[in-house]
C-alpha cells in the first residue's frame, strides 16, 4: 500500500507522539531501576570493573611495584618523644597580686592550647634549626643531597601539582642564608609533632629524624628553646613594665614635689599656722593624739568629781561613795565596818548599851567609819587636783598647737583651701610610694628565671625505627595500588561513551534494547571449513547456538512489536557505519526463512552494496533498475542458497542524484512486498551518513537502530534516534550487535540474552 507523505502539522503530530513514547520507556526504565535490588548498583561497578580488567591489573601491578620499591628503599626513620607539662598553679615567689604573677590561670585548656601553638611556631623552629645548625645537614637540607633519578623524573611532577594547588608564597621571603633556613625550618615544621596528652596538662613533643640521636636531640632542644622563650619572653615583660614604671616613677615624684611646693606657698602667702593644715601634716599624729587624750582625760575625771561631789551634797552613803570612787583602801574599811556591825549587833543581842563590850564596839563602828569619811575627802581633794592638772594640760597643748576645731584667730576659707592642698599631696605622696614599691617587685621579678612549664622526661634516642615497617609498607603499597586502579577503571567506565550491555541501552539512551548479538570468536568456527568461517554460514550450520538464538529474540520482538497488528516492514540502520548492521539484517532475513516465514531482505543501500558480494549474487538488476528502468522486482529477487529467504540486491554502486526512494516507483514496489510477503527488511544505509536513509525509513512500519558494543558512542545513537523520530517514524529499539560475552563484566542478566555457562546446554554447536 502507498504511504503518503505525511503533512508537517501531521509530522508534528507524530514526531510528538514518538517524542513521548520513548519519554514512557525512559521512565519505565528509570521506575524500574528504582525497583532493582540493593545489589544492582554493586554489580553493575563490578561489571564495569571486569570490562576493564587489562587496565585495571596493569595499573595496579605498577603502582603497587612503585609504592613498594620507593617505601622499601625509603631511609628509616625514627621518633623520639619528650614530655613537658603546664604548671596548673605556678609557684609564688613574690606577693600575692604582683603584676607579672599569672598563675592563677595557668593550665587551662586554651593556656595549654596556647602553649602548643608556640611549640609549633615557625619562629621557634626557625631557632631549632639555627642552633642546631640543620641547614648544614643533608637530611633536611634537599640541596646538599645527591640527585636521584627521582630527583629527575617524580619530584618535578610533584612540584607541579603541588605548585598548582598550594598559593604562592608571599614576597619579601629574603634571600640567602635567611632563605634556606626558612625552607629547612617549614621541613623540620613536618618531622615534629606536638600533642596534648589527653584531658591532663601534659604535651608531648615528638620528633621524626633519620639517626636515633638525631631525633632525640631536635625534641630536647626545642622543648628547651621553648621554655628559654618563655623565660625571655618574662624578662622582657619585666624590662618593658621596669621602663614604663620608671617614667611614671619621674612623672609622680614631680607631681609630688609641686602640689607639695603649692601647699606651702599657699600657707605662707595667708599667714596659716602648721597647724592648720589638720593631722595630715601641719599637726602631725603624736600631738592630734595627745590633745584627744587630753581632752578624754579632763572630761573622765570632772565627770568623776562632779558625781562625787553630788553624792556628798545629796548625803549619799559611804557605800554608794565607794561605788563611784572605786578606792581598795574604801572598799577595804568598808569591809571592816560590816565587821564591827556583825560584832556590835550579836553584843547588844546579850549585852545592855552599857556594857563594856558593846561599847568598845560601838567605838570601834564609829573609828572605821571616821576613817572612811577621811578618806573619801582625801579621794576627793585628789579628784580637783587631778582636774586642775588635766585642764592645764589641754590648754598648754591647745595653746601651743591650736584647739580640735581649728586655729583661733585664722581664715577659715584659707585653711578649708590650704587642707584640700595638703590632702592632694598627701594622695600623690601615696600613688608614688605605691608605684615605688610596684617598681621593686618588678625588679625582682625580671630577675626571677621561672618558666609556666616544667620538663617531665627527656627524649632518649630509640632504638627500633618506626618506618619503613615491611608489612606496613606492603599493605600500603596494596591499598595504593587497588585504589588507583579501581579508580582508574571506575573513572574510565565513567567516561565511556559507548554502549556494552542492554542496561547501558535503557539507561544511557532510554529505548528498549532488543537483543543482545553475541561477538563470534575464532573458536566459535572451529571445525567449519575456512571459506565457511563468517556469521552467516554459522548462522546456517548452527542453528541451536546462541548466535542463532539472539536472532530469533529479534525476530520474536518484531513479531509482537505491535499486538495482533502484524509487522510487515522492518527498516534496519545505524548511526554510524561498520556496526554490523548488514550482517544483522542477513542473519535475521535467514532465522525468518528457517522459521517458515516469507521474507525479502531488500538492500537499500545504493552507495556501498555489500549483500551481493556477501551471498555471491552476479547479476546486472536489481533495486536501482526496478526503481527507475521499470523492471519487475521479481525478475530481480535472488534466492539465498542456504534457506529459502530472498533478496532484492542492489547490483554495484549505482548512487544518483535522482530521489528514487521518494518516487512512485518505491511506494508501489513497498505496497507489492507487503501483499505478497510476511516479513520486509530494508537494510539501510548508516542514516547519519546518508541522507536517503531519513526517506527510507517513512516506508518502514518500525526501526531497529543496530549499534556495536563498546564501540558506537552514545551521542550518535541519540541523533540517529533523533533523525528518525523527525521523519515521523517509530523506533521498536537498539539491536546491540557484537556483545562479548566471554569477557569480564558481560554475563549476566543485563543482557537480553543470558549467554553463561548454565545456559550452554539450550544451545548445541
Amino acid at each position: 500500500m502507498n504511504r503518503p507523505s505525511p503533512h508537517p502539522d501531521a509530522s508534528y503530530q507524530e514526531v510528538n507522539v514518538v517524542s513521548l513514547r520513548r519519554q514512557d520507556s525512559v521512565d519505565y526504565g528509570v521506575n524500574r531501576g528504582r525497583s532493582e535490588d540493593k545489589g544492582a548498583a554493586i554489580r553493575r561497578i563490578y561489571a564495569g570493573l571486569m570490562r576493564r580488567w587489562l587496565v585495571v591489573v596493569p595499573i595496579f601491578l605498577a603502582v603497587f611495584l612503585l609504592t613498594f620499591a620507593i617505601g622499601i628503599s625509603s631511609p628509616q626513620i625514627y621518633s623520639a618523644s619528650t614530655l613537658i607539662v603546664v604548671s596548673p598553679q605556678q609557684e609564688r615567689v613574690l606577693a600575692e597580686g604582683q603584676l607579672l604573677d599569672r598563675g592563677g590561670g595557668a593550665g587551662q585548656p586554651a593556656e595549654v592550647a596556647s602553649e602548643i601553638e608556640v611549640l609549633r611556631s615557625p619562629m621557634l623552629i626557625r631557632r631549632l634549626v639555627a642552633t642546631l645548625e640543620l641547614q648544614k645537614d643533608p637530611e633536611w637540607n634537599e640541596d646538599l643531597r645527591p640527585k636521584t633519578i627521582l630527583d629527575y623524573t617524580v619530584r618535578p611532577v610533584m612540584g607541579m601539582v603541588v605548585g598548582f594547588f598550594k598559593p604562592p608564597p608571599a614576597s619579601g621571603g629574603g634571600a640567602g642564608a635567611d632563605a634556606t633556613i626558612n625552607r629547612v625550618a617549614e621541613t623540620v615544621g613536618f618531622a615534629i609533632k606536638v600533642r596534648q596528652r589527653g584531658q591532663s596538662y601534659g604535651i608531648e613533643v615528638t620528633a621524626e629524624a633519620q639517626t636515633p640521636d638525631g631525633a632525640a636531640r631536635i625534641a630536647n632542644t626545642l622543648v628547651s628553646l621553648y621554655m628559654q622563650s618563655q623565660t625571655e619572653t618574662r624578662f622582657s615583660s619585666a624590662q618593658r613594665a621596669g621602663s614604663w614604671l620608671s617614667e611614671r616613677l619621674d612623672e609622680l615624684r614631680a607631681e609630688v614635689l609641686a602640689k607639695e611646693r603649692a601647699a606651702e606657698t599657699f600657707r605662707v602667702r595667708h599667714g596659716l599656722s602648721l597647724a592648720s593644715g589638720g593631722d595630715q601634716q601641719a599637726q602631725s599624729g603624736e600631738v592630734q593624739s595627745m590633745l584627744v587624750a587630753a581632752r578624754a582625760d579632763l572630761a573622765e575625771r570632772t565627770a568623776k568629781l562632779r558625781q562625787v561631789e553630788t553624792l556628798i551634797r545629796n548625803g549619799g552613803s559611804a557605800e554608794s561613795m565607794a561605788d563611784a570612787l572605786n578606792s581598795a583602801s574604801v572598799v577595804q574599811l568598808r569591809s571592816q565596818a560590816g565587821d564591827a556591825a556583825r560584832r556590835l549587833a550579836e553584843l547588844q543581842q546579850r549585852y545592855s548599851d552599857e556594857h563594856p563590850a558593846v561599847r568598845a564596839a560601838m567605838t570601834e563602828l564609829q573609828n572605821t567609819r571616821s576613817q572612811i569619811q577621811e578618806e573619801v575627802s582625801r579621794i576627793v581633794g585628789n579628784f580637783r587636783n587631778e582636774v586642775e592638772v588635766s585642764r592645764a594640760r589641754l590648754s598648754t597643748l591647745e595653746q601651743n598647737f591650736g584647739s580640735a576645731d581649728g586655729v583661733r584667730g585664722e581664715n577659715s576659707d584659707a585653711i578649708i583651701q590650704y587642707r584640700e592642698l595638703v590632702r592632694q599631696a598627701a594622695a600623690a605622696r601615696q600613688v608614688h610610694e605605691g608605684f615605688l614599691q610596684r617598681f621593686h617587685e618588678v625588679a625582682n621579678q625580671g630577675e626571677l628565671p621561672v618558666a609556666n612549664s616544667r620538663l617531665v622526661s627527656d627524649a632518649t634516642p630509640p632504638r627500633f625505627p618506626i618506618r619503613p615497617s615491611l608489612g606496613m609498607t606492603l599493605i600500603n603499597a596494596l591499598l595504593l595500588g587497588l585504589f588507583v586502579g579501581i579508580a582508574v577503571g571506575l573513572l574510565m567506565d565513567m567516561l565511556d561513551n559507548s554502549l556494552s550491555t542492554s542496561e547501558d541501552v535503557e539507561h544511557k539512551i532510554g529505548v528498549s534494547a532488543l537483543v543482545s548479538v553475541p561477538l563470534l570468536h575464532a573458536k566459535d568456527f572451529k571445525g567449519l571449513p575456512e571459506f565457511r568461517q563468517n556469521p552467516l554460514d554459522y548462522l546456517a550450520d548452527k542453528p541451536m547456538s546462541g548466535y542463532a538464538e539472539s536472532l530469533r529474540v529479534l525476530r520474536s520482538s518484531l513479531i509482537h512489536a505491535h499486538g495482533d497488528k502484524k509487522l510487515r516492514v522492518v527498516a534496519l540502520t545505524s548511526a554510524l557505519p561498520q556496526e554490523g548492521k548488514t550482517t544483522v539484517s542477513m542473519c535475521l532475513a535467514r532465522v525468518a526463512a528457517m522459521s517458515g516465514q516469507k521474507v525479502v531482505l531488500v538492500d537499500c543501500d545504493l552507495r556501498h552494496p555489500a549483500v551481493s558480494q556477501v551471498l555471491g549474487f552476479d547479476s546486472d538488476q536489481g533495486l536501482f533498475e526496478v526503481l527507475t528502468n521499470g523492471v519487475d522486482w521479481r525478475q530481480a529477487i535472488r534466492q539465498d542458497p542456504e534457506t529459502h529467504a530472498r533478496v532484492l540486491p542492489t547490483v554495484a554502486s549505482q548512487f544518483s542524484p535522482r530521489d528514487v526512494f521518494s518516487s512512485q516507483s518505491m511506494q508501489r514496489l513497498m505496497a507489492e512486498l507487503r501483499a505478497e510477503c510476511d516479513l520486509v527488511i530494508l537494510d539501510c544505509p548508516p542514516i547519519l551518513a546518508v541522507a536517503e536513509t531519513r526517506t527510507l525509513v517513512t516506508h518502514a512500519d518500525s526501526v531497529v537502530l543496530v549499534a556495536r558494543a563498546q564501540k558506537t558512542p552514545v551521542a550518535a545513537v541519540r541523533a540517529a534516534l533523533r533523525e528518525v523520530e523527525l521523519t515521523g517514524s517509530e523506533v521498536m529499539g537498539v539491536a546491540l550487535n557484537g556483545v562479548d560475552f566471554r569477557s569480564p563484566g558481560q554475563l549476566g542478566f543485563g543482557n537480553s540474552l543470558y549467554y553463561n555457562e548454565a545456559a550452554q546446554r539450550y544451545y548445541r554447536s
